[in-house]
């Protein structure tokens, strides 16, 4: 049986799991918008978080739909086009308010 040690030791694991792959999703929606946009990173994570704002959603939650819409929009590729209506389909989280989109933590010892 699990200890709690062992518990919150994997919470931990996960909630440090969570931060990398929400930083890596923002990241990447950034060099997308710095390369489609020609803008430095600071105004790319403007314009990041103002389409997160305007969908009243977390900045993360913004990136990974962006990348989601261009993802889907690979005719025309990084265009500046294609970055507006990713950036236009960023639209309000219809999940629960404690609704974890990544996967749960694995219980120690299992491997990947």
């Amino acid at each position: 049986m699990p200890s709690v040690d062992q518990f919150k030791n994997g919470r931990a694991d996960h909630t440090v799991d969570r931060a990398f792959i929400g930083e890596a999703m923002i990241e990447r929606a950034k060099s997308v918008i710095v390369v489609a946009r020609r803008v430095d990173d600071d105004q790319a994570a403007q314009i990041l978080l103002d389409a997160a704002c305007t969908a009243n959603i977390s900045v993360r939650l913004a990136a990974d739909q962006v990348m989601t819409a261009l993802q889907a929009d690979r005719e025309e590729g990084c265009t500046h086009a294609a970055l507006m209506r990713a950036l236009g389909a960023v639209r309000p989280d219809d999940r629960p308010p404690d609704h974890d989109s990544l996967p749960p933590p694995r219980p120690a010892g299992q491997a990947a």
